[in-house]
């Protein structure tokens, strides 16, 4: 019985360490591939959930994984972070390591851009900078020939691609004459996000003191294989 016990210890041994290095070594490949498929200049970071990993990688279904990148360029549109999670993701372990194919039923995800994406589309001058934990609008906005120092707090809402930056609380400097709404009107851009990686869906946006993050799905995302989407 002794013996017994020690050999079956001696395999659940060699199953644990053979699940850490097959879960390692396919995280190591979908970084790769995934990091290939975006021309992203380093690899994301890639976490496949749930244990044991073996009984995932034989049914060739993971409840869950993660996938997320640094700095990378969306159709000419820079991107701080995407971080993704993806789903049911069917990609059977043999294929996975020869011939790449993963598919998640499902995903979401929270991109970050930087204020440098909308602060290029503001008119000459106006910076945005965070005030009190709040990002604002600021600079000299060229009016009537007149350069006037002007601020304002923004709210950012999105539909569908399309995102629009509203100034609120607006301010400009002593001129003698009411000048918010016009002001209000220069400050206001509307542009449009191009298509996002792993064919995400915008669902929502929010301007945080880092940056505007935006929230996004996906439904049968193609996160390994095929064309970048």
């Amino acid at each position: 019985m002794r013996k017994f016990l020690v050999v079956l210890v001696f395999l659940l041994i060699l199953l644990a360490v053979a699940d850490r290095g097959l879960h390692y070594a396919a995280q190591s490949e979908i970084a790769k591939r995934v990091g290939a498929q975006y021309e992203m200049s380093s690899e994301p970071e890639v976490s496949i959930g749930g244990f044991p990993f073996l009984t995932q990688a034989v049914g060739g279904t993971y409840s869950e994984i993660s996938i997320v990148t640094g700095a990378m360029v969306a159709n000419d549109v820079q991107l701080e972070r995407v971080d993704v999670t993806a789903r049911n993701v069917h990609a059977p372990l043999s294929a996975l390591m020869s011939e790449p194919s993963a598919v998640a039923e499902s995903a979401d995800a929270r991109v970050m851009l930087p204020y440098s994406e909308l602060q290029q589309r503001l008119p000459e001058g106006i910076v945005i900078e965070t005030e009190d934990g709040e990002p604002r609008m600021s600079g000299d906005l060229s009016m009537g020939g007149f350069s006037r120092p002007v601020s304002a707090a923004l709210e950012i809402s999105a539909e569908g691609d399309t995102v629009t930056v509203t100034p609120t609380d607006v301010r400009v400097g002593d001129t003698g004459t009411d000048l918010g709404a016009q002001v209000a009107q220069r400050l206001t851009v509307s542009f449009q996000i191009p298509r996002l990686p792993f064919d995400l869906r915008i669902t929502g946006i929010e301007a945080l003191p880092n940056g505007v993050q935006v929230s996004a799905e996906a439904q049968d995302v193609q996160l390994v294989g095929g064309q970048a989407q």
